[in-house]
């Protein structure tokens, strides 16, 4: 966890101008930021010193037991991990955030370089906060900015932001054009104690179906390979999907990178007569020629973005490469730089439907986000095994017998967590 602090403002007269000073102290007692602002009106000067700023940033790692391992094409799940942020003002206001993957490196990188860089500061300065922290990253690893990080700070930073003014970050990122969002249940992953491919096919199916009676569209995922079957089983799992839920149904697939351009392209064509509504990851996340071979060679729509950077992300859509672009909250920034490529993507007439899969954080955040977008954006609904999703929450979130999932209503996220919890999953 990040050190304790206290964060004190200071005023003097200097040059006929009021000054403010903030100084924050670690817990040691050692200055780790410090920042004067001259006003030329003791007006200015006292809403400086009135107004609450950021006091202290803490990063708290949690980890689950699950039922039952799954897997896709690149990994077997064994465990749902989450590391929050908790950041908090002067006045006492709470702001929380999500980082994407494991806590190691993120947890590090917050604490010892993020929060020195942000306690003092004026959330209500959120997006030049992060833009300094960006270039903060950019000077100490040159060859890679941790996203993950930035993204725990920088929803923090919209959550705090909009609770200090009492109304929900939808409002901020410029107001909502809908109140639900549709959605579609991501799961079906493959089963560790599944006998052989055709209980795989079994099971897979029968969860299909029954998601896609809660809410009229599901993802499969393919990517057998990694279970030692191949393409022509991974066609075989989505046909008999398709039949299970049936033509009305809304069906997306999801290879997480199991091919090369040219397995994708076979395999994208069987998609085609399956009436697959897009084809998401379906070659590694650098191969950006192999997407735009695969956008203008296949009937179907071209997914992705989770594994890219805001940047990448911009020049796919740009390059002609992606119909959906995906960025997930928590992995590419935050929801500062994730409006951002929203915005420029949509200006290539790029669907943004964002990646989603992690606590009810990230599925706040990423509603409020859907919420402001162009068209009939859906939400990925997580259906897989995740007592953090579940149960961190102090209520669920709403689902309508239509298959919308309500934007929270309350200030920042509109949501409550449940203190108990956290400190049930709480690792070190």
């Amino acid at each position: 966890m990040a050190l304790a602090s206290k964060t004190g403002l200071l005023s003097s007269v200097w040059r006929d101008k009021w000054c403010v000073t903030t100084v924050t102290l670690a817990a040691e007692g050692d200055v780790v930021y410090n920042m004067r602002k001259c006003y030329t009106s003791p007006r200015e000067a006292w809403y400086e010193m009135t107004q609450p700023v950021i006091e202290s940033i803490e990063t708290i790692a949690l980890q689950s037991d699950i039922d039952e391992p799954f897997g896709y094409a690149q990994a077997w799940v064994c465990n749902r991990t989450a590391l929050l942020v908790r950041m908090e003002a002067t006045d006492g206001t709470v702001g929380w955030g999500e980082c994407w993957g494991p806590a190691a490196g993120s947890r590090e990188t917050i604490n010892e370089l993020l929060a020195p860089l942000i306690q003092g500061r004026d959330p209500m300065e959120n997006e030049r906060i992060f833009d300094d922290m960006y270039e903060a990253c950019r000077r100490a690893y040159q060859t890679v900015v941790p996203f993950p990080a930035l993204s725990g700070i920088d929803i923090a930073l919209w959550d705090l932001k909009a609770r200090l003014q009492d109304i929900p970050i939808s409002s901020l990122l410029g107001g909502r054009a809908r109140s639900s969002v549709r959605a579609y249940a991501t799961g079906h992953y493959f089963k560790s104690d599944a006998s052989g491919i055709d209980e795989q096919y079994e099971r897979i199916t029968e969860e299909a179906r029954r998601n896609a009676k809660a809410l009229g569209a599901v993802k499969a995922k393919i990517g057998l390979s990694f279970i030692g079957y191949g393409p022509e089983e991974d066609v075989e799992l989505v046909h008999r999907i398709r039949e299970a839920i049936g033509d009305d149904a809304t069906l997306m697939v999801d290879a997480n990178y199991a091919y090369d351009t040219g397995t994708a392209r076979q395999v994208g064509h069987a998609l085609e007569e399956l009436d697959v509504y897009w084809f998401e990851e379906p070659v590694p996340p650098e191969h950006h020629e192999g997407y735009r071979h695969l956008r203008d060679h296949l009937d179907i729509r071209i997914a992705g973005g989770e594994c890219h950077t805001p940047a990448e992300i911009g020049r796919l859509a740009e390059m002609g490469a992606i119909d959906v672009a995906q960025p997930d909250v928590c992995n590419v920034g935050g929801l500062t730089p994730a409006r951002r490529v929203a915005e420029r993507v949509q200006a290539e007439g790029v669907q943004v439907v964002p990646h989603v899969w992690g606590t009810p954080i990230a599925m706040a955040a990423s509603l409020h986000l859907i919420s402001t977008l162009e068209g009939r954006p859906w939400l990925e609904f997580d259906r897989s095994s995740n007592p953090l999703r579940d149960e961190l929450g102090v209520t669920d979130f709403d689902v309508s017998d239509e298959g919308h999932v309500s934007v929270p209503e309350g200030p920042g996220l509109g949501i409550r967590l449940d203190p108990n919890k956290i400190n049930r999953y709480h690792v070190e």
